[in-house]
């Protein structure tokens, strides 16, 4: 007993007489998965032969490629972006979104930008990325050579994939009916079917596995931490990565020659920037040569950086001069160099907070923090007198683990008046900082931090967030 399907390739292999499970696939539009299956069912009962088997390794193109292929290269995006004229880096990565950095990325590595001021320019009249037309012959079967393999692996464009191959030979047709998988309405009414056999269905079989879409869990547990800042009445700001050591380190009251702007402590970038606000300069440099006592130089201020702390932001956010109250947030990445290994990377992830209010005080800031450790799910916090350059009185925060007890969180404290002052606010600010990269791998359960990035499909698939929220 036949179903369609299986009568169908049949028919199929009795007019070739010989043929193979790729012309069966392709001809037919099945897959070959099903070819397969129905084909080695028509051999146990005797209606083919199979001639001959053989394993072959092909590069398919992974889900990354067939993406690309359809809708572009990220950095072919930003070249049509940049047709127009030089545009903002802000401005570019809202455009492409999660595309920016690999934009930015390959854009570099080939020449075709140039980035200044915080302007991106394009170098090149017109570009078509090589991978495409490389991808287009994986896609045809053609081969490729070694180079061209490597550079698309390295894209994650293609994959190699074993695959069985299988050559099939016609022997005989079925004797016995067609069968039938489905009983319809129409079937009893005509009594057509009993000119039918009806296809035996397994029930024990299992259905294929077919896996549920989710969300990264790291980028989870950013967006919760987003949400606990929102629904306690807070903004979220953002600035770029490229940044002026003047709001890096200047506006925070670290000194010009304090060993974190030194060159293995923060990553520099070619340039200068531009601050046309010259009543700001003049009142951070007149704190910085009073207290400090050395001779504050503006060109070392506008030197460029990749930001070492989102604290960078809340300093934008000063120079502003925002009028009380104000509650504003920032996530975002930060840059430092560093030996990367199970706990230490180049760049990761925090959050800063800022608070101006009248009545502000260190009482109402711890108060504040409590709370949001209480929505990321750490009911047990507390304090510790500790130092920061542009706090005072500062803290340090920590949390109760229930698996590693006492854990540091964070560091937070009131502004001093050298930091806020010059900007023109006069009412009290308190301000925090944490990692989110550390906190993330003690709430979900992490020994390496490379884990928290993984693009391993089957890790994510796997993975279960076990946050104590």
């Amino acid at each position: 007993m036949l179903s369609e399907l299986e009568l169908r390739v049949l028919s199929f292999i009795k007019d070739k007489g010989v043929t193979s499970s790729t012309e069966i696939s392709a001809s037919l539009g099945l897959p070959k998965s099903s070819v397969f299956s129905v084909v080695y069912h028509l051999a146990s009962e005797g209606y083919v032969r199979i001639v001959s088997t053989k394993k072959e390794r092909k590069l398919v193109l992974t889900e990354e490629g067939e993406t690309r292929l359809k809708a572009g290269f990220p950095e072919e995006k930003l070249l049509k972006i940049l047709s127009r004229g030089p545009v903002k880096v802000q401005e570019a990565k809202d455009v492409l979104g999660k595309d920016f950095e690999i934009a930015m990325s390959w854009a570099k590595k080939r020449g075709l930008i140039n980035i200044q001021r915080g302007e991106i320019t394009s170098l090149v009249q017109t570009y078509k990325a090589p991978e495409r037309e490389l991808l287009e012959k994986a896609k045809r079967g053609e081969r490729l050579g070694v180079d061209e393999v490597s550079l698309l692996k390295g894209r994650n464009l293609v994959e190699e994939k074993e695959e069985t191959e299988i050559e099939v030979e016609f022997l005989r047709e079925p004797e016995l009916r067609s069968a039938l998988l489905f009983l319809t309405p129409e079937l009893i009414r005509s009594g057509e079917w009993r000119k039918y056999e009806f296809k035996k269905f397994n029930v024990r079989a299992l259905p294929p596995y077919v896996p549920i879409g989710k969300k990264h869990y790291f980028r989870e547990f950013i967006e919760r931490a987003k949400e606990v800042m929102i629904s306690l009445g807070f903004s979220e700001v953002k600035s770029d990565y490229v940044e002026m050591e003047f709001y890096n380190f200047d506006m925070l009251f670290q000194p010009q020659d304090h060993p974190a702007r030194e060159i293995h402590d923060s990553f520099r970038v070619e340039g200068k920037g531009e601050i046309k606000d010259e009543e700001l300069l003049k009142k951070v440099k007149e704190v910085h040569e009073k207290w400090w006592n050395y001779k504050w130089d503006q060109e070392v201020a506008l030197r460029l950086v990749m930001r070492s702390q989102t604290t960078a932001t809340t300093a934008r956010v000063l120079s502003t001069s925002p009028k009380p109250p104000a509650r504003v947030f920032t996530i975002g990445k930060v840059f430092r160099p560093d030996a990367i290994d199970a706990t230490h990377l180049i760049e990761f992830h925090q959050l800063d907070g800022l608070i101006v209010e009248e009545d502000f005080n260190l009482r109402k800031l711890l108060g504040v923090l409590k709370e949001i450790f209480a929505g990321l799910g750490i009911k047990e916090i507390k304090f510790k007198p500790a130092y920061f350059p542009f706090t005072e009185p500062s803290v340090e925060v920590y949390g109760w683990i229930d698996r590693l007890g006492w854990v540091e969180m964070a560091g937070a404290g009131l502004l001093r008046p050298e930091v806020t002052e010059p900007a023109g606010v006069y009412s009290p600010a308190g301000a925090w900082g944490l990692g989110l990269d550390r906190l993330a791998m003690l709430f979900l359960g992490v020994k390496d931090i490379r884990d928290l990035y993984s693009d391993d499909i089957e890790f994510l698939r796997s993975r279960k967030v076990e946050a104590q929220w």
